[in-house]
């Protein structure tokens, strides 16, 4: 459980933590909960700024801004929030199955965006991680597509933590953070406007402008090298929108537009000059399967909340996550147990047909006299006498003398045994 809510199944998880389905047990309501990863927890101050900041944000009460409304702790400490439920999918999987969009379109992905950025970045808030993954694609009853910005405050909240880094990964996302955010200078809402530059620049050409091997590379990109033109990557691409575009990517935040909207607007503007038709109605894109909304099949096992009790307490009640490992498969210790059947019997068949052994001729053996230097041990040397049958004589009722002993013959070799030996593991039985 996490406060009210019954972890349903895992949807999604990022570099700050992982965002579950969830019903509250009464009301059937469902909502999403996200819960942070334990290096996020590590400030406790960090935690209560990005609670109060995400406090303000829902206080702004904007539709394109996802709506938070409750926190809580799980029984190991670490934080959680509860926020809507939303149907669609992120920005980032649409990205991927469309490519490019004419400059129409991206403004209307973008521009709800921008006011919502405003809204914020008035509140005092920046969000520090702009990105196609932070901006999900919901539609409403009337069929209208709802941009939704998510995550806000997540990337500062590791910002004013002493701890820099989420699985060795840096924090905030390379590909699209600000030169001044790279060298971890203090940002403000200019950062915000230059990741909306790198998003409006990959939906305009289908590419980044910054791109290398490394996130190292990466950064020294944002860093020192001047952006590409749009048209000049892209041919479809007007040379009007290249201004517009290249002011919210300039290395100096004094010199970008003071806010999201004011970007927008300027692009709007040289589209109108290009010759673009641009489209004033609400944006309509068609919906996804019902299979692209979720990201992790149901009943998928889960790790991260390993040891919190999220068993469900009714009998009825849909299974919660589980952080208990599969049940290993059985087969491959059956076929292990039939190889082992298969050579053991191979062995047995293999030593029942081996050649018999012939008796061997019988000889007897008497006891001689002890010589005068019998060994030290006491010992009884002991000689054979050929028997009279293999001799060819008469059969002698008493042994001979000691002095006329009778020539040694050597022992017969002994025939291989007709039984079958089991090699050992390390001997070929073939």
């Amino acid at each position: 459980m996490a406060g009210e809510y019954r972890l349903l199944r895992k949807l999604g998880e990022g570099g700050f933590g992982a965002v579950y389905e969830a019903e509250h047990p009464l009301l059937k309501r469902r909502a999403a909960v996200k819960v942070l990863h334990r290096v996020a927890d590590k400030d406790s101050d960090a935690v209560l700024r990005f609670i109060a900041e995400a406090q303000a944000v829902n206080q702004i009460r904007n539709r394109h801004i996802i709506d938070v409304f409750s926190f809580g702790k799980l029984n190991d400490g670490r934080h959680f929030y509860v926020m809507d439920l939303l149907e669609g999918q992120p920005l980032d999987r649409w990205i991927k199955q469309q490519g490019r969009v004419d400059v129409s379109t991206a403004l209307q992905l973008l521009t709800p965006i921008a006011g919502a950025l405003d809204l914020a970045h008035g509140a005092g808030i920046v969000h520090r991680d702009l990105k196609p993954q932070n901006i999900f694609l919901a539609w409403d009853p009337s069929g209208d597509t709802v941009p939704k910005l998510l995550d806000f405050g997540m990337a500062k909240l590791l910002g004013d933590s002493p701890v820099h880094t989420v699985s060795g990964t840096p924090i905030g996302t390379p590909l699209y953070m600000s030169p001044e955010q790279a060298r971890g200078e203090k940002v403000d809402q200019r950062s915000d406007v230059y990741a909306l530059g790198v998003l409006c620049y990959e939906l305009l050409t289908g590419r980044l402008p910054f791109v290398g091997d490394t996130t190292v590379a990466v950064l020294m990109a944002h860093i020192i090298q001047a952006a590409p033109r749009a048209s000049e990557t892209c041919p479809e691409v007007s040379p009007l929108l290249d201004a517009p575009l290249l002011r919210m990517l300039d290395k100096d935040p004094r010199q970008r537009p003071a806010s999201a909207g004011e970007a927008l607007a300027a692009l709007r503007q040289a589209a109108i000059e290009s010759g673009a038709e641009l489209n004033d109605a609400p944006l309509r894109l068609p919906r996804p399967e019902p299979a692209l909304a979720s990201e992790q099949p149901p009943g998928e096992s889960d790790t991260l909340l390993d040891g919190d009790d999220l068993s469900a307490t009714e009998p009825d009640a849909p299974r919660a996550v589980s952080g208990e490992a599969a049940p290993r498969p059985l087969w491959p210790f059956a076929f292990g147990l039939v190889a082992l059947g298969g050579l053991l019997g191979f062995v047995v068949l293999r030593g029942s047909m081996a050649p018999r052994a012939e008796p061997a001729p019988s000889v007897a053996a008497v006891p001689r006299a002890a010589a005068p230097g019998a060994s030290a041990s006491g010992e009884a040397a002991v000689s054979p006498v050929v028997s009279a049958e293999l001799l060819g004589g008469a059969p002698s009722s008493s042994a001979p003398p000691a002095a006329a002993r009778v020539p040694e013959l050597k022992k017969p070799k002994p025939h291989a045994s007709a039984s079958a030996r089991i090699p050992t593991d390390l001997e070929n039985p073939f």
